[in-house]
């Protein structure tokens, strides 16, 4: 018998239809054992990674039970919650079979420390603002600029909060300030003068400020900011407004 065309497709999806009865029913047994055997069920939980994140804290955010089975956990969900601890960066949450979920934290790690409605905390290299537990042993210079409800503007701060310290080294720092337009202003840890750095080459205008401080501290004790975010220019202020500013030394006049 000759087989046309559609008669030829007809007897072949019958022959695939009938070879994958056996597969789907196979494949529904399988999630059916899976799902419902009692070997499969959660027994163990265990989570690693911690120093100040309590396990509790990491347990109850992940809200499961024992007993539940661990093909039914939905392990991003998990993972979600887990990271909404405010220590924790990220967590890996994953099953290991047959009755086991293992939860890995990554905790954040405090960089400096800021200042902020006239509370200290810490903060990380993603400006995430942290409790202040721990602040006992922190020796960071304090950050004031950041702002609660400025997570973008916040991580630019903590940028260039870090700059600073790469370039003059946070020993010898006491307080960094950075305003909204990214001006630095520091106070060295040995001495309470105020000094403007500007929004870049920190480095080179703290050597400038080095090599002139003995003199400004002799000739002007009574100063309380050091601007130099000029070129080729110190302004010294006696308060802090720019109506007592006076300009102590410029390339041309040099009058320090």
């Amino acid at each position: 018998m000759k087989l046309t065309g559609k008669t030829l497709v007809a007897v072949v999806s019958t022959i695939c239809a009938v070879c994958l009865i056996p597969v789907g029913w196979a494949a529904y047994s399988a999630v059916v054992f899976l799902t419902t055997d009692t070997r499969f069920e959660l027994q163990k939980i265990t989570v690693s990674g911690l120093k100040r994140v309590d396990e509790n804290q990491v347990l109850a955010k992940a809200r499961f039970e024992v007993g539940t089975n661990v093909f039914g956990i939905n392990l991003d969900k998990i993972r979600e919650r887990v990271e909404e601890l405010p220590w924790v960066r990220y967590a890996i949450v994953a099953r290991v079979v047959p009755d086991k979920i293992i939860i890995k934290v990554v905790e954040r790690d405090a960089i400096g420390l800021a200042r902020i409605n006239g509370e200290v905390f810490q903060f990380d290299t993603d400006a995430k603002i942290l409790d202040p537990n721990g602040l006992s042993g922190s020796s960071f210079p304090i950050l004031d600029g950041l702002r609660p409800t400025d997570p973008k503007g916040n991580l630019e701060k903590v940028d260039a909060y870090r700059k600073v310290l790469e370039d003059i080294g946070p020993a010898a720092l006491s307080e960094v300030h950075i305003n909204e337009a990214k001006e630095v202003t520091i106070v060295s840890a040995s001495d309470p003068l105020l000094v403007n750095l500007g929004p870049a080459d920190f480095r080179a205008h703290w050597v400038k400020y080095l090599e002139l401080k003995s003199q400004i501290q002799q000739q002007y004790p009574q100063a309380v900011r050091v601007d130099l975010r000029f070129k080729n220019q110190v302004i010294i202020r006696m308060r802090d407004d720019e109506s007592s500013e006076n300009i102590v030394w410029d390339a041309k006049k040099n009058t320090l």
